[in-house]
């Protein structure tokens, strides 16, 4: 297969190009055509993996990258020949140039970062799974989520409407692979583009692709994961297990992501409400910041393992 090449050019495949256009129905909640939220900058500084070293080059992963652009009054478009559901490969995701795994793990990395952050964010998340005992294949998701702080709520669409060529590519992998069990880590901002692809692929009746997701400071609201809230009855019907980490002296998402959306987050709080009998909440205080859930050294990949 060709790394750049997206799921619609893979006929052999037989994988209909409308299999997930149905996605779009779901639609993005409370975001669409808002300008940015200066006030998080101050709080947010940087990217997953900033400050880390170069980027690993030959990281496999799928991108969505200049997939979507901000207008001037914060309104998010499709760039020139993308679709809701289109993506590309890099560097050979395993189980779709040979054999196929048992299962992989997909990190989807989080806000502001750029195409070599998310690759050194991929490369950390590899690391403290491998560390923790953990050795199936990693592979990455990269997405337009370098907007800049100024905006906050154009992210957050974009995020969600990458939710859509997530749940394509899972539903394509699996086809493919002929069952290959899915992991998704999502941190931040990330989370909303997890929960939005299970929200997809539910909504289009693919309850088996998913095996587990884990959340790791999820910026998404704490009482959406409910079964009263936006994704919970999705998580409940279309992912085996959901687990949360959450650190209630999150700087970030206590200050900036409440601020932003009046609210507060799941990475912040756990869930809000009644969860669905698959969820369950990990406190992990003991995470220094933010940024390090996913961090070889010092972050709480151990207890995500613990729950595989």
């Amino acid at each position: 297969m060709n790394d750049n090449e997206g799921h619609a050019g893979r006929a052999n495949r037989n994988v209909s190009r409308r299999t997930l256009l149905g996605s779009t129905a779901v639609g993005v909640a409370g975001v669409a055509g808002l300008a940015g939220f200066s006030g998080t900058a101050s709080a947010i500084t940087k990217g997953d993996g900033d400050d880390d070293g170069p980027p690993p080059e030959n990281f496999p992963h799928v991108t969505t990258r200049d997939h979507f652009e901000i207008g001037w009054f914060g309104d998010v478009d499709l760039t020139g020949g993308n679709t809701d559901t289109n993506y590309s490969t890099k560097n050979g995701i395993p189980g779709l140039d040979g054999t196929s795994p048992d299962e992989i793990a997909m990190h989807v990395h989080g806000w502001l970062s750029d195409v070599d952050s998310a690759l050194i964010s991929f490369e950390q998340s590899r690391q403290a799974l491998r560390n923790n005992g953990y050795d199936r294949p990693v592979v990455g998701f990269s997405w337009d989520a370098d907007t800049g702080v100024d905006n906050w709520w154009p992210a957050t669409e974009i995020a969600e409407r990458n939710g859509y060529k997530l749940a394509q590519f899972l539903f394509d992998y699996t086809e493919a692979t002929g069952g290959t069990s899915l992991r998704l880590l999502a941190h931040s901002l990330g989370a909303r583009v997890v929960l939005s692809a299970v929200r997809t692929l539910n909504y289009n009746g693919y309850t088996d692709v998913v095996s587990s997701v884990s959340l790791l400071g999820g910026a998404a609201d704490n009482d959406a994961v409910s079964l009263s809230g936006t994704y919970g009855d999705d998580l409940e019907a279309a992912v085996g297990s959901v687990d949360n980490f959450w650190k209630a002296d999150d700087s970030v998402l206590n200050y900036a992501y409440s601020t932003a959306e009046f609210d507060s987050a799941v990475g912040e709080e756990g869930c809000e409400g009644t969860p669905p009998n698959n969820y369950q909440d990990h406190n992990v205080d003991f995470v220094p910041d933010h940024y390090s859930y996913y961090e070889p050294n010092e972050g709480c990949m151990s207890e995500v393992v613990a729950e595989f």
